[in-house]
C-alpha cells in the first residue's frame, strides 16, 4: 500500500509489470495515476510513514531531468502528503476512458459467407 485512494476507499498500490512507464492503480476503481517520464525507477521500501501507515517509496530521476533541488537523482517520499510529487503526476479516471473508448458497430455476427442458397452440382440433367 502506498497511499490511501480517497475517492474509492480503496488504496493505491504500485503496478510493478510496467517498467519504466510507471504508475500507481487502485483496488477498489478503475483509477489510474501515472508517473512522469522523468522517473526512472520506483521501489516501494518497508519504512512506513508514522501517520497514515503507507510504505514509503524511493523514485530515480534520469539523468539531467529532476525536478529535485540541484538536481538529484534519488528522492525518498510517501505519496500520501507529497504535494510536490502529486503535482507530477497525471490521473486517469476508468470511466473517462471507457467513455472514449465505447464505440458502436453492429457485433459479430455469424460471418459472411459466400452468400445465395444452394452452390451445389445442381439437380439438372444425369449423367451421359
Amino acid at each position: 500500500t502506498v497511499s490511501p485512494d480517497p475517492e474509492s476507499n480503496g488504496v493505491l498500490i504500485l503496478d510493478p509489470h510496467l517498467g519504466p512507464k510507471w504508475r500507481l492503480v487502485s483496488t477498489r476503481e478503475p483509477t489510474i495515476v501515472h508517473m512522469p517520464k522523468s522517473v526512472e525507477k520506483v521501489t516501494v521500501l518497508n519504512a512506513k510513514d508514522e501517520v497514515l501507515g503507507c510504505r514509503m517509496m524511493s523514485i530515480e530521476f534520469k539523468e539531467g531531468e529532476s525536478p529535485l533541488e540541484g538536481g538529484k537523482k534519488k528522492y525518498t517520499s510517501c505519496f500520501a502528503n507529497d504535494e510536490m510529487l502529486q503535482g507530477l503526476v497525471r490521473i486517469h479516471h476508468g470511466d473517462e476512458r471507457m467513455k472514449a473508448s465505447s464505440r458502436g458497430g453492429r457485433g459479430r455476427g455469424r460471418g459472411g459467407g459466400r452468400g445465395g442458397r444452394g452452390g451445389g452440382r445442381g439437380r439438372g440433367r444425369g449423367r451421359r
